[in-house]
């Protein structure tokens, strides 16, 4: 008995692969879900500058305080035209606090969404720190995740979330899971109709034909 020689082959480094996160909601679906949460964010639709790149949006200024510039909220999730998010990015200015200096709920309810939706729920850390003003970076499985302040400007923030494939294994996975290789699934209802028999129509109830005569002797 001979086993196949790719069994007792070292594996070859550049053909290795690794676990690599999708994306489990849609970016319309993110977009429709922070409106449920109270964020007016726009529909998901072609972006101006590129039909290729869709996104939903959201922004919202507040009054100039002395010296510094007004409070403001950016929000805007990116993606393609089949609905697969590339990232998602919100840039505050000057937010609300409390007396303990923790970001004001209604701000911290933008990042509980796009941090719950996607159902990574390994990134721990990250909400908590936010809601602190605390720099964190998480990678983990191709998403990376973001939240900084910036150098320059100390009452700006920026958050970022994106999925992309970096390492090599990381590629090789994209690459073989991809849509440009394989024959989409069929659709599970189309097959259940396909296979139930059409009905046949019964004729009308009719009389059974008289007995003949011929047929009684």
């Amino acid at each position: 008995f001979m086993l196949p020689l790719h069994v007792i082959e070292p594996p070859m480094v550049q053909t290795a692969s690794t676990f690599l996160r999708t994306w489990r909601i849609s970016g319309a679906a993110m977009c429709a879900a922070l409106r449920n949460a109270g964020i007016e964010t726009s529909d998901w639709a072609a972006a101006s500058f590129n039909a290729d790149t869709f996104e939903c949006f959201f922004e919202q200024s507040g009054k100039r305080k002395k010296d510094q510039l007004p409070s403001s909220i950016f929000v805007i999730v990116r993606g393609d035209a089949a609905g697969t998010i590339n990232n998602m990015r919100v840039k505050i200015i000057n937010p609300e606090t409390d007396e303990n200096g923790q970001l004001d709920p209604g701000i911290l309810r933008i990042f509980e969404i796009m941090l719950r939706q996607p159902q990574w729920l390994d990134f721990h850390e990250t909400l908590n720190a936010i809601k602190n003003l605390e720099d964190i970076k998480e990678d983990g499985f191709g998403a990376s995740i973001g939240f900084t302040r910036e150098v320059l400007n100390p009452g700006n923030y920026n958050f970022t979330l994106s999925l992309d494939a970096t390492s090599g294994p990381q590629k090789s996975t994209r690459n073989y899971f991809s849509g440009r290789r394989w024959l989409p699934l069929p659709d599970p209802a189309v097959e259940i109709d396909s296979a139930q028999p059409e009905s046949v129509s019964e004729p009308p109830h009719t009389e059974a034909p008289a007995e003949s005569q011929e047929h009684r002797h």
